[in-house]
Formats: structure tokens, sequence, C-alpha cells
């Protein structure tokens, strides 16, 4: 929203030549400042689009047993950015869905997940 309202400014302040190095300098701090937060955020944004991408395509469901790298039990919840899963020794193991969608995850279920 920040970015937004600087944009606006400096194009509103662009339309008075003397003002125009001043829009200037805005516009190249919100560029700089647009491209920090993007590399700051990129491996969350990554996590929700996984985790988007995981909602639609449905490989696994919350129930299901599944196997990935080294952990193995069953879905106790998916989010946008992690997916937890239950090993059966009273503990989670947290997965960021990044990592599920760029990995292989066997899904170990049958059709009846309530197993």
């Amino acid at each position: 929203m920040l970015v937004i309202v600087l944009i606006l400014a400096a194009l509103a302040i662009g339309q008075f030549t003397d003002l125009q190095r001043l829009a200037t300098a805005i516009l190249a701090s919100t560029a700089i400042l647009a491209a920090v937060v993007g590399f700051a955020a990129q491996h969350t944004i990554a996590n929700v689009v996984a985790g988007v991408m995981l909602a639609v395509s449905q490989p696994f469901r919350i129930g299901d047993r599944i196997r990935f790298e080294e952990a193995e039990g069953r879905v106790l919840d998916i989010t946008l950015s992690y997916t937890y899963v239950d090993p059966g020794d009273g503990t989670a193991v947290v997965i960021p869905n990044q990592l599920l969608a760029e990995g292989i995850v066997h899904n170990l279920s049958t059709a009846d997940t309530q197993g």
C-alpha cells in the first residue's frame, strides 16, 4: 500500500517541472525498496504459491499417510505455507509447501483416508 502511495505521489509531483528531480528520486527509491522486499520475501511467497498449488491439485489430503524424504506420517493440517505431518510419536513435522511442491511425495493412503 505504501509503495502505491509513493508511486502516485511521485507521479503527481512529477507534473511540476521544478519538482521533477524529487519525483524521479522517489520513483527510484520505490523501485529499490520493491526489489529488497521481493528478495527478502522470496521464500515466503514461494511457500504461499506452492500452498495454492497443493490446494488445487490435492496430491494428498488431511488424514492421508505420506512419505516425504525422511518424514513419514499422517497429514494433520495443510496451510498456505506449511504442511504438518504426525509421524505417530506425539510430535509434528512441519514441511514448507515449497519443498513438497518441488519434491517427490509418496501418498501411502488408499482411496479410504479414514483408516
